[in-house]
C-alpha cells in the first residue's frame, strides 16, 4: 500500500518545487522529453539529498526551503551547463 497523507503530500509539493525552480533555468534550452527525463532524475537526486542532509545530518530549517531553493539552483546550473 501506498499511503497518502499530509506528511507525504508536503515532501511531494517540495519536490515538485524544487523541479520548478530548475526549469527556471533550462526555459527555451530544453525539449518536452529532456525536462521530463531531468524531472524524474531530479526528484530522485532530490530525496537522497533531503534524506541525507535532514535524516542524517540533522541541518533542517523552519519549512525546509533550504533543501528545496539551493538544490534546485544548482542542480539548474549544472544542467543548463551539461545541455
Amino acid at each position: 500500500k501506498i499511503s497518502v497523507d499530509i506528511v507525504s503530500l508536503i515532501i511531494g509539493d517540495f519536490g515538485a518545487a524544487a523541479v520548478l525552480i530548475t526549469f527556471g533555468a533550462l526555459l527555451g534550452k530544453c525539449t518536452m522529453l529532456q525536462l521530463w527525463l531531468l524531472a524524474t532524475i531530479e526528484i530522485v537526486f532530490f530525496a537522497i539529498n533531503e534524506a541525507i542532509g535532514a535524516g542524517v545530518l540533522g541541518a533542517v530549517d523552519m519549512g525546509g526551503s533550504m533543501y528545496v531553493h539551493t538544490f534546485g539552483a544548482y542542480f539548474g546550473l549544472a544542467a543548463s551547463y551539461f545541455f
